[in-house]
């Protein structure tokens, strides 16, 4: 029986850097020009290693999800996901049809009273930034901005009383 090879592509997602990986199922990979012997083992204690060439990496899944992946390796953690060429560039196209919306629009996650409005038009806040003081259950909860942005609309002021999902705050995404 032949062996056929398999083209993937791997995707860094902090650097989002590709790498074309071909797979000639025998042991072999190609990357990058090179040609490199991987075996991949897990020991009866339950350790996954990673044969390339002649080193060996101590290699542990973190987390996956489809194809997404998060990796320890050797006390590294790496992030990727793993593509074929078409779905490659699918994923290209689709990206560069879809225009990323930079209007936030800040929603109310539960029921409560509005304490304290700590910003106004205009105002620029970072992540982390603390936007809204909202009491619910006699509990006061701190509305953090989640990106650095331009306070566009401030649609609630202080002792109005909201309902989940009431829009409270428009903000435009700074990049």
């Amino acid at each position: 029986m032949q062996n056929k090879k398999k083209e993937l592509i791997l995707l860094n997602k902090e650097n989002d850097n590709e790498y074309k990986i071909t797979n000639f199922g025998d042991g072999k990979i190609e990357c990058g020009g090179q040609t490199y012997h991987c075996l991949f083992e897990r020991t009866e204690d339950g350790i996954s290693l990673m044969h390339v060439d002649d080193k060996c990496y101590h290699l542990e899944i973190v987390n996956f999800h489809q194809n997404e992946y998060e990796i320890l390796m050797n006390g590294v953690t790496y992030s990727f996901s793993v593509e074929t060429p078409f779905s490659y560039e699918r994923k290209k196209i689709l990206q560069s049809k879809s225009t990323e919306s930079t209007l936030i629009k800040l929603k109310s996650p539960m029921p409560g009273k509005i304490l304290e409005v700590m910003v106004k038009p205009g105002d620029t806040v970072k992540k982390g930034d603390t936007l809204i003081i909202l009491e619910s259950m006699k509990m006061q909860n701190a509305i953090l901005a989640s990106t650095k942005a331009i306070i566009k609309k401030v649609m609630i002021k202080e002792g109005d009383n909201t309902s989940k999902d009431d829009l409270l705050i428009e903000m435009e995404k700074e990049s």
